[in-house]
């Protein structure tokens, strides 16, 4: 029979000199003080168990304190475990501890293990005596661990960080504390019974009840989220059975950290620590459709990193979808439509791969197969065909679907940024498939083939769904010179963008919402193995929100088609499931229209929509832990930027956002500079804004000219100034911006010294070291010198572009859907999302939440998902493994390390290679050189009229 050593702990004391010694693999998160002596190293797999949050293997509880104490099998190792609640009189601890009650453990080892047992020697306090009740022995080792899953947002590094500033804090100002005070407090102190928001910051204004039959009482500040202080009783008051109102009348998701409780009446227990709660209309926005609800309850959602794990669930519905024959369906929006693209895993059968098979197949059994895509062009037919206004249109089309530059362009170039040179790169492949104006317009049409090879299979329906949006309707609108000669040919320039797949089969409807299409490029995992690695996150729904999200294609499919959907007759939304642990609103936007102008949706939202960022717009006002961004583009508008500015006021912890290398957004570059800044002013070292980059690539020989060795053909220096290299043999150099190795040492080279001729070799200016952002002399590519002949490696870095539409805030709330964060996204173009909470809120160790921001920072820092289980559960302790280096593994690299050229730079390199050509080759040329042009005047016109249109429901 174990004792408690507890009586016997007065001669242990803290010490600040003395390491903490976790694991090797977490000390970068919570490294020992400056003082200390290094731990020995990582512990056996075996004794980590603790750190993970697993259970015991034997325990026994202390009935009269409530605390545990337990040996692990097989070995002399002991364990103290309490409550952060139980040691809030102790010095210091109060106002450094957070809420929520974690456990904390203090594990030690007595020098009576034999060493196999114990495996290596660790910890904070060796050579005490201590009578663990079978005599005094020698202490090995001491160890302070904790885990803390009753604490929403707080892992064990978290309390660790606390309880170790604390300490160190006691000891300064009253010299070492002994144990035997840590002990004594404990005695003296009642747990609390917190009431938290989903962050895990004190409720306030929240009216209370205990029991259901007394008066409510309001939280204030001063209380600390304590519901007992407010109520004026004691733990011992409570009667068994007693019930805490934390609703009072409002639709809310409360929960324990032992079950959720959705009507807000919350069954007590001795041991409930906290009570976390959350008024559901504060979060979710009034409802901008008729068909659709505030929000749903019982639903489910599942989400998916990538474009491989989704694939992976849709076809495994779909090929369930083609069995269940005439009960079949499966309906899709999309911005682009691959019919040809595997898309399906290999499953070792026969099971159909591509969207054209499972249509065909769909077809054949007598389901329902339905597609919508994105259409581009909204002709005048009494327009004039001329070279000029052919352009000019070209010009305008390619701003709204920059997106797709990226199938043409260098995925081993992603420094190549502007709209140069996207227009660049599909001028010229569009120059080479036509052979007339109408053809090359027709080039923009990316859907038509899938269209029409779809619509071409017996029992499967499929339409180009355009938008009939004008330029009027753009609040932003203004006038340039480029734009008016476009106008006469199409007023239009806004598209649907919804990416919404529904499956029926056997087992009912299966919805999916996010930012991936039916494409090829989306086939990855968080590998990104491929030459163009693209990342995305997706989502599947089951229950009352996948009826809301088939009831959005219903909608859509009306206004095209006159032909009835097996999903849209009586009964078909009937019945679906009600018991999941989700709450769910399905958001859309819609542009509105100028009044009386008979534009619009008027079957379906006759005025516009705008309930994604009106959700978003309250659920960032919500915010109090964190918040965790990943956009595409993040050239939000005004309204955007204010609300996540005055978050930075409220919210403790971070502001993580990832966006691509390119902004893919003519002229966004700018403005999305001018965003990140006025986040920094707000925000300071809490805001961590990156790209994803992965390690060096050799360049392509299809895209570049280099093959073959290359050298210097002159010395270079090492000094400040000598950021000029001369390589050769010319004719094996790849075009600039590219990086380039000699011996050791990366640079960047930017651009060709001009007027500068050789045999022998050609000369770039280079950013080295510090200067290209990506490298500096403590990251393992200091300034050298290098004499000629020295082997040169060219090639880049490639970045993982990032397509995701996604918010998550405070480990409780997930926006996953279509609309990226510009007006197109919040005001003007079709866009969908699906915004979730749990009934549980932010406790539990079934969080997807908080698992989809874990997985996805994981992937993003380089940690494996193990690692990243522990050490990035608490997203404020683990911020220092953004600050790791890029040459130890971490992809998350900085913006301000996102070397580019600039669109002058591109634009003079272009102007100094094309040559004047006729015809429809002059049309390209001309389009390759609007973005040179628009770089002047006319450039804010552009954005706020073509590229960036906003509407009405501003």
């Amino acid at each position: 029979m174990l004792t408690s050593p507890l009586a016997s702990l007065a001669g242990w004391s803290w010490s600040r000199s003395i390491a903490t010694d976790l694991p090797k693999a977490l000390g970068t998160v919570f490294p020992p003080s400056a003082a200390a002596t290094p731990g020995p190293g990582a512990s056996p797999a075996s004794q980590q168990w603790a750190v993970q949050g697993s259970g015991p293997a034997t325990a026994l509880r202390f009935a009269a304190t409530g605390r545990w104490h337990h040996a692990q099998a097989g070995s002399s190792v002991h364990w103290i475990w309490g409550s952060a609640a139980d040691i809030a009189l102790f010095p210091a601890l109060r106002t450094r501890l957070p809420l929520g009650n974690p456990l904390i453990a203090m594990r030690f080892e007595d020098g009576l293990d034999a060493p196999g047992e114990k495996g290596e020697p660790k910890g904070v306090t060796r050579g005490t005596d201590v009578d663990l009740g079978v005599g005094p022995v020698m202490v090995s080792a001491i160890t302070v661990l904790a885990f803390a899953p009753a604490a929403p947002s707080l892992d064990s590094i978290g309390v660790l960080r606390y309880l170790r500033d604390a300490l160190n804090a006691a000891a300064a100002t009253s010299g070492a504390p002994t144990w035997q005070e840590f002990v004594d407090a404990f005695a003296l102190v009642e747990q609390p019974l917190r009431i938290l928001e989903p962050g895990g910051s004190p409720a306030t204004a929240r009216s209370i009840t205990l029991g259901g039959s007394g008066a409510a009482v309001v939280l204030q500040a001063a209380h600390l989220g304590d519901a007992l202080t407010a109520l004026g009783v004691s733990r011992a008051n409570l009667a068994s059975g007693s019930t805490l109102d934390v609703a009072q009348g409002e639709l809310v998701v409360a929960a324990t950290s032992d079950a959720p409780f959705p009507s807000g009446v919350v069954s007590l227990t001795p041991f409930t620590s906290h009570v976390t709660v959350a008024p559901l209309d504060a979060w979710f926005a009034p409802q901008g459709s008729a068909a659709l609800q505030r929000f749903t309850r019982g639903n489910t959602v599942v989400p998916f990193a990538d474009g491989a794990a989704t694939f992976r669930d849709m076809f495994g519905e779909l090929e369930a979808a083609v069995a269940a024959g005439a009960q079949g369906a499966f309906y899709v929006t999309g911005y682009s439509l691959q019919h040809d693209a595997i898309l399906g895993p290999v499953t070792g059968s026969n099971a159909p791969r591509t969207v054209l098979e499972i249509a065909t197949a769909m077809g054949a059994a007598g389901g329902d197969a339905r597609f919508l895509a994105l259409q581009m062009l909204q002709l005048d037919p009494g327009w004039v065909r001329t070279v000029e206004t052919t352009a000019a249109l070209a010009g305008m089309l390619l701003s709204i679907g920059a997106g797709v530059a990226t199938i043409f362009q260098d995925d081993q170039s992603p420094d190549q940024m502007s709209f140069f040179l996207h227009s660049q790169a599909i001028a010229w492949a569009l120059m080479v498939e036509s052979a007339s104006i109408d053809s090359l317009l027709e080039s923009f049409e990316l859907n038509r083939d899938a269209i029409e090879a779809l619509h071409a299979l017996p029992g499967v329906e499929a339409h180009l769904d355009p938008v009939d949006a004008d330029v009027l309707d753009n609040p932003h609108r203004a006038v340039s010179d480029l734009i008016n000669l476009a106008l006469p040919a199409q007023r239009n320039f806004n598209v649907f963008h919804q990416k919404i797949q529904v499956v029926r089969n056997a087992t009912g409807i299966h919805a999916y919402c996010g930012g991936i299409d039916l494409n090829a490029n989306r086939t990855q995992d968080r590998e990104h193995a491929s030459r163009g690695p693209f990342h995305d996150v997706h989502a599947r729904v089951n229950g009352l929100a996948a009826g809301e999200l088939a009831t959005t294609f219903i909608e859509r499919w009306r206004n095209v088609s006159r032909t009835t959907l097996a999903i849209d007759t009586p009964g078909a939304l009937a019945g679906l499931p009600v018991g999941g642990p989700d709450v769910v609103q399905v958001a859309r936007t819609y542009y509105g229209a100028v009044p009386g102008s008979g534009r619009g949706f008027t079957d379906f939202a006759p005025n516009g929509e705008r309930t994604i960022l009106d959700t978003l717009l309250q659920a960032i006002g919500r915010a109090r832990r964190h918040i965790f961004i990943e956009d595409q583009y993040l050239t939000p508008p005004a309204e955007f930027a204010f609300a996540l500015a005055a978050a930075a006021a409220r919210v403790s912890g971070p502001l993580v956002v990832i966006v691509p290398s390119t902004t893919d957004q003519p002229f966004g570059l700018t403005r999305r500079q001018e965003f990140i800044q006025q986040m920094r002013e707000t925000w300071g070292d809490r805001f961590k804004v990156g790209i994803l980059r992965k390690r060096f690539s050799r360049t392509q020989t299809t895209f570049a000219s280099a093959k073959g060795r290359l050298w210097l053909t002159a010395d270079q220096g090492a000094a400040d100034a000598d950021n000029v290299v001369e390589i050769g043999p010319v004719n094996r150099l790849p075009d600039a911006p590219f990086w380039l190795v000699v011996d050791g040492e990366a640079m960047r080279a930017y651009q060709k010294v001009p007027g500068y001729t050789s045999a022998t070799g050609a000369r770039y200016y280079v950013d080295r070291a510090e200067d290209t952002s990506l490298f500096n002399k403590d990251r393992g590519s200091p300034r050298a010198s290098h004499k000629a002949g020295a082997a040169v490696v060219t090639g880049m870095f490639p970045s993982v572009y990032v397509h995701s539409k996604m918010v998550l805030i405070d480990d409780a709330f997930a926006s996953i859907g279509s609309a990226n964060c510009n007006r197109r996204g919040y005001y003007s173009d079709g866009e969908c999302n699906i915004f979730a909470m749990r009934e549980a809120v932010a406790d539990g160790e079934d969080n997807w939440i908080r698992d989809l921001r874990v997985e996805l920072w994981a992937e993003h820092l380089g940690v494996t998902e193990e690692y990243g289980r522990v050490a990035l559960r608490d997203p404020v302790a683990c911020l220092p493994l953004f600050d790791r280096k890029f040459t130890t593994g971490n992809r998350f690299t900085p913006v301000d390390a996102q070397p580019y050229s600039t669109d002058f730079e591109l634009a003079t390199e272009f102007v100094d290679t094309t040559k004047a050509i006729g015809g429809v080759a002059m049309i390209a040329t001309f389009v390759a050189g609007i973005g040179a042009m628009l770089a002047g005047t006319e450039s804010d016109a552009i954005f706020d009229t073509v590229v960036d249109p906003g509407s009405q429901v501003e």
